[in-house]
């Protein structure tokens, strides 16, 4: 299996990161330029190509502009593979403390796989971040996550779940201070399920992260049919 890393920005910086992941996850490196990119997506065999080349998760180098990230979140929004943001301003770090938050739609479950497989080659500890619902279904997504976790790795410890302050439809704003407190080096979020008109005027909630946040974001895709990572 391979990590994909998208240049659309030169920085050494972001390719040694990208390498050390794939080091650390026994995966194979792959580069492709944001030119390069274009071509293939301009390709109808994009999705194939990635399944052909046994990509299963996505690095995307670009510049911190607002323009520059949505641009490559809609070119994301079918991927059925987790994929990371990376930008100039993000500091970057071996994948030792992971922020994860949680809100109550049940989508956040998927997060449990993605995490685990971090936590199997990079023994990073997680932080679950619980949104403040007056419900029961973020405390029941985040109580999953963490049974699923311990069930694959056979360990209690792996997890922190700690209280948020916001609720699950203004979490995402928490996060850059979260993320300070725990002293996290990754944040794990679900990508919006669709782009409603306060998205399209303002922004979806995970480019807001990626634009406030210190160190690297990944996203994963809300749906059915989703990845499922090879060791």
């Amino acid at each position: 299996m391979k990590i994909l890393h998208i240049q659309d920005i030169e920085d050494i910086n972001h390719q040694t990161w990208a390498e050390h992941l794939s080091q650390a996850m026994g995966k194979e490196y792959v580069a492709v330029t944001g030119d390069e990119l274009l071509q293939l997506r301009t390709s109808d065999g994009f999705s194939q190509w990635l399944q052909d080349e046994s990509i299963d998760i996505i690095v995307i180098s670009c510049e911190h502009r607002r323009h520059d990230v949505q641009g490559f979140l809609n070119a994301s929004r079918e991927l059925r593979i987790p994929y990371i943001f990376l930008t100039p301003v993000m500091r970057l770090s071996l994948c030792q403390r992971i922020l994860a938050p949680v809100t109550m739609l049940e989508e956040e479950v998927h997060k449990a796989e993605i995490l685990t497989h971090f936590h199997r080659y990079t023994d990073s500890h997680i932080f679950l971040l619980q949104a403040n619902d007056y419900g029961h279904r973020a405390a029941n997504n985040t109580t999953k996550i963490q049974q699923f976790i311990q069930r694959q790795t056979g360990a209690d410890d792996i997890c922190t779940i700690m209280p948020a302050k916001h609720n699950s439809q203004s979490l995402h704003r928490e996060l850059s201070e979260a993320e300070q407190t725990y002293q996290a080096d990754l944040i794990a979020i679900t990508a919006s399920r669709e782009y409603g008109l306060d998205d399209l005027i303002f922004g979806p909630a995970e480019r807001y992260v990626i634009m406030h946040a210190c160190h690297p974001v990944l996203l994963l895709n809300p749906r059915g049919d989703l990845f499922s990572l090879c060791d």
